[in-house]
């Protein structure tokens, strides 16, 4: 296996201005009318649409068509900028500027390097002053050596849900319909706001040949490139959503751009743990497709959620994995994520007492106290059957996990939640970093 490069793919940031902000509006009434001269061009291609401007030497084109939110895109190669005209500033909290960067301009400058250009020009040009955030970002690695299949669905331990799988027909094959006759293109684990992607770059670059910049890097990388094997992609994608919780030893958060470019490592590091490829063997990935395991007795047992976990916890991270552990040979900075804690509200309550009375009422027909415990002692049952923890332990244990949070919250001084501490102290909880395991419920033991 040959890692042949890391690189940032796309960049996407948004741009919230300051100060005098009367000449930035001006300047986009002036190219709205330059968009709306292209919108009298006349074509059924769009890239074909669009006025030239040449701004301090820089050869812009001003397109007919815009991007949700802007009044109008400005376009230069591989980097676009959408503006829209800045507001009210007590009012108006949305940014004034996106840029979007792409593959070929990143790939020939480099992240920081095409950054610094576009910023500089900007700074410039536009406008002088502005707090600059992260929108989306990629990062990818290409490696020749390892093909993957549909089997690599059952080897990566991730807590995203959506997996989608594309075959060479750009079909959209199901999670549990296997093809032997099909070659896998493209596999999704994820969604957009956090995901990772990985597909036969060699079979998308015979589709789109004109994308030659990516061939030169892997010749300039020195990385023993093979042109007659397949290179694999792992692309990771991540927006702002996701970006602003995770933040670097100074309590920054991710989002901000400058933060950001100082921490991919980090945040490289983030994604080989969150999706992690295991090195399941092929007879186990088939038994996880199947659902059930043949024991040495001949009989055939099915797997549980606990039997499933375990072969992950006991499984080896796949070599491939370890080969692209961290970016460009760099040591990852120190990181932590956090999930922001949600004041609790009455109104939550409410709901879940609403939602617990139509339910059983649904099933039994009328809501009654018979109904009500039948319906508690079948779910403790259940719990304790998946889980080897009854419903209560299993309740109060992520109970205790949300004061965990709240503690840790502020502990960093992030955002804190005032919570009653009568309220932990009436449940037993201790708040310490880590939770006291609680003692099983018996499955025998009255509810109440």
């Amino acid at each position: 296996m040959k890692l042949l490069s890391q690189h940032v793919d796309t960049f996407k940031e948004a741009l919230y201005l300051s100060g005098d902000i009367e000449k930035y509006n001006l300047f986009v009434d002036d190219l709205i009318k330059m968009k709306e001269y292209a919108q009298t061009i006349h074509d059924t291609n769009n890239d074909n649409r669009f006025v030239d401007l040449v701004l301090n030497g820089n050869k812009w084109q001003i397109l007919a068509v815009s991007v949700t939110g802007y009044s109008v895109v400005m376009k230069n190669g591989d980097c676009s900028i959408a503006f829209r005209k800045r507001g009210n500033v007590l009012t108006d909290r949305n940014p004034s500027i996106k840029v979007e960067y792409r593959a070929q301009f990143l790939v020939n400058y480099g992240l920081k390097g095409a950054h610094k250009q576009v910023n500089d020009f900007i700074k410039e040009n536009i406008h002088p002053t502005y707090i600059s955030k992260v929108q989306e970002i990629h990062l990818a690695c290409d490696t020749q050596g390892h093909s993957f299949n549909l089997f690599d669905i059952y080897r990566m331990k991730t807590r995203a849900r959506k997996i989608i799988a594309h075959d060479g027909d750009d079909g959209e094959i199901g999670r549990k319909m296997v093809f032997t006759s099909r070659k896998l293109e493209t596999l999704y684990f994820g969604t957009g706001s956090n995901m990772v992607r990985i597909y036969n770059k060699t079979a998308e670059e015979k589709k789109h040949p004109e994308s030659g910049h990516i061939k030169r890097l892997w010749a300039l990388n020195n990385s023993g490139y093979d042109d007659n094997q397949d290179v694999w992609r792992i692309e990771f994608q991540i927006r702002r959503e996701k970006l602003k919780g995770i933040f670097n030893a100074n309590k920054e958060p991710y989002d901000y751009t400058a933060v950001l470019m100082d921490n991919i490592s980090g945040l490289w590091d983030f994604f080989i743990t969150y999706f992690s490829y295991k090195d399941i063997s092929e007879n186990t990935a088939i038994d996880l497709i199947k659902g059930y395991y043949t024991k040495k007795d001949g009989k055939q047992k099915l797997f549980t959620k606990e039997g499933e976990r375990k072969i992950f916890q006991r499984s080896e991270v796949h070599p491939l994995w370890k080969l692209i552990s961290q970016f460009d040979n760099q040591e990852r900075p120190y990181y932590f994520r956090y999930t922001q804690v949600k004041e609790t509200q009455p109104i939550y309550a409410m709901n879940a007492v609403c939602g617990l009375i139509s339910t059983i009422t649904k099933q039994y027909g009328e809501f009654s106290l018979e109904a009500l415990n039948s319906t508690i002692e079948q779910a403790n049952n259940r719990s304790i059957k998946n889980h080897d923890m009854g419903l209560i332990d299993k309740s109060l244990l992520k109970v205790a996990d949300y004061f965990v949070k709240v503690e840790k919250q502020t502990k960093h001084g992030l955002d804190v939640i005032d919570i009653n501490d009568d309220l932990k102290t009436n449940l037993g909880f201790y708040i310490t970093d880590s939770v006291r395991p609680l003692t099983s419920q018996s499955a025998h033991q009255p509810i109440f």
